[in-house]
């Protein structure tokens, strides 16, 4: 399959993922926050927000694993990439799980939690653990399927788990025992049971990659070693910031209110997995472009994935922003206080990191990465001490999210930079293609803002909602057309052709 062709169609197999986990996970988290209550709620995100933090943990150290499979795939040594991450990712994986089981105790102890809730609380932290421990060492395996571009295999397992999900929360309502303990337990299970389904694929799929330890080559574990470490880094800096927002939420305000940061969170994660689907998609050919030399067309792509990654979340964000408090309403029927704003901001956040999440794919493929590491690190730092320091002068709940945008800016610019040094990217090249993308953005949501104002008379909310969306998409659309080169519109027109070729070949 020609490597473009191959880029659609796993990001057509991740979208299609992406709707029907989003669709079906609203109604789970409806459900589950019926089930458990606000207080429960927010105590499961504040104890297991873990379990949000091994995705993105799980996704972060995997990209670095599915660099060396993708840098080395066509070459002899991917025995020894695959032995020397299994290794290493089972040491991470044992010390992670060390120091989470020392530090657990002391990190509950400083929560606002409900002394007759404490003893589940810990529980939950138990559970939590486990599922850590089996994350960080299947990491490997789903770098493997990331590498091979086997995404529709990753589409499926995705969608069976959110079913599952959606089951565990019906079950909420029947189980005998503590909503929120069989909760916990019911989730351990089944990410557990994920893993195993996912290692299993791994050994059918790719039984010529074996774990061997015949195979270990000192040179490329030291470079692995190095590469996972500034990884690393920069992963644990981004959950120091992750996790420090709710523990500094909860200090401030309590429980209730982590109920809201998470269900914000939850909105976040759901719009940002389109971008991140076309993240995926087009990680592994830029890594194969940088392997094989071919810088402009790496440089390119990169900065493309830039283009569609911004368009896609300001495509959803728009008509999400316009109609928040609507949305919130179906969704939950009660929408606790700072929610809609709490959701605004962080959509806001979420496509201005889209602006340069593509360039993070370029930097890494190059494998110069400990300077661009540390600063990014830093940048989310950053954003937690400005949240804290808000929160702390008296400034509403909602201030923390000033503090995350200036973060992201700090580390867009980071990435530009980063990426003009050690790929040789025109920072020209770059702001003049977002240019054109930014542009359409701001005039659709100005044009849509500006029509729905004055069709202020229609008395369904249903009905502004579906005007607004159809309005925005068509702008989107319409304006991204002119808003691409000359060479993302030979290529638009070639998978067009191709498509219409197919569909003619069957009606005949």
């Amino acid at each position: 399959m020609h490597s473009s062709h191959r880029i659609l169609f796993n990001t057509l197999a991740m979208y299609l993922k992406t709707i029907v986990t989003i669709c079906v996970g609203l109604f789970t988290t409806r459900y589950v926050l019926e089930a458990l209550g606000v207080d429960d709620f927010g105590i499961f995100g504040l104890v297991g927000s873990i379990i949000g933090l091994l995705s993105f943990l799980n996704s972060t150290m995997a990209g670095a694993t599915q660099r060396f499979l993708s840098y080395h795939r066509k070459q002899w040594n991917l025995n020894s990439v695959f032995t020397t991450s299994v290794i290493l990712h089972f040491i991470i994986g044992i010390a992670v799980v060390v120091l989470l089981e020392i530090g657990g105790f002391l990190f509950l102890e400083k929560l606002n939690i409900n002394s007759e809730r404490m003893a589940i609380a810990y529980f939950i932290f138990h559970c939590v653990v486990a599922i850590t421990f089996f994350a960080i060492v299947s990491t490997p395996a789903q770098a493997l399927i990331n590498a091979n571009e086997d995404m529709y295999f990753l589409a499926i397992i995705s969608v069976i788990e959110v079913f599952v999900k959606l089951g565990i929360a019906f079950f909420l309502f029947i189980t005998p025992y503590d909503r929120l303990g069989t909760y916990a337990v019911t989730m351990m299970i089944l990410a557990i049971s994920m893993r195993f389904v996912q290692n299993l694929f791994c050994k059918i799929r790719y039984p010529k990659v074996i774990f061997s330890r015949k195979t270990i080559d000192k040179t490329l574990t030291m470079q692995m070693l190095v590469f996972s470490w500034w990884n690393f880094f920069e992963s644990i800096c981004s959950i120091f910031r992750i996790q420090g927002l709710p523990i500094i939420v909860n200090l401030f305000f309590g429980t209730a209110l982590n109920a809201v940061l998470g269900l914000a969170s939850q909105v976040t994660a759901n719009v940002s997995t389109f971008s991140m689907s076309l993240k995926l998609a087009s990680e592994p050919q830029i890594t194969s472009g940088m392997a094989d030399k071919n810088w402009e067309r790496t440089r390119i792509l990169g900065v493309s994935s830039c283009k569609f990654q911004f368009f896609l979340v300001s495509l959803l964000g728009i008509p999400l922003i316009l109609n928040i408090d609507y949305v919130l309403l179906l969704w939950l029927k009660q929408v606790p206080e700072y929610l809609a704003i709490f959701c605004v901001l962080a959509v806001i956040n979420e496509i201005v990191i889209c602006g340069s999440r593509g360039l993070d794919s370029l930097i890494v493929a190059r494998g110069y990465i400990r300077g661009y590491k540390i600063t990014i690190g830093l940048c989310n730092l950053i954003m937690l001490l400005i949240a804290y320091i808000l929160l702390r002068m008296g400034y509403l709940p909602y201030a923390i999210y000033t503090g995350i945008l200036i973060g992201l800016v700090l580390g867009n610019i980071s990435r530009i930079y980063f990426a003009k040094h050690h790929t040789g990217l025109s920072v020209f090249y770059y702001l003049n293609e977002m240019a054109k993308v930014l542009s359409v953005v701001l005039i659709t949501a100005l044009c849509t803002w500006l029509a729905i104002s004055q069709l202020s008379t229609l008395n369904s909310q249903l009905s502004t909602l579906i005007l607004s969306t159809s309005l925005s998409s068509a702008l989107m659309l319409s304006g991204f057309w002119l808003a691409l080169n000359a060479k993302e519109r030979e290529f638009a027109k070639g998978l067009l052709e191709k498509a219409r070729g197919r569909i003619c070949s069957k009606k005949q």
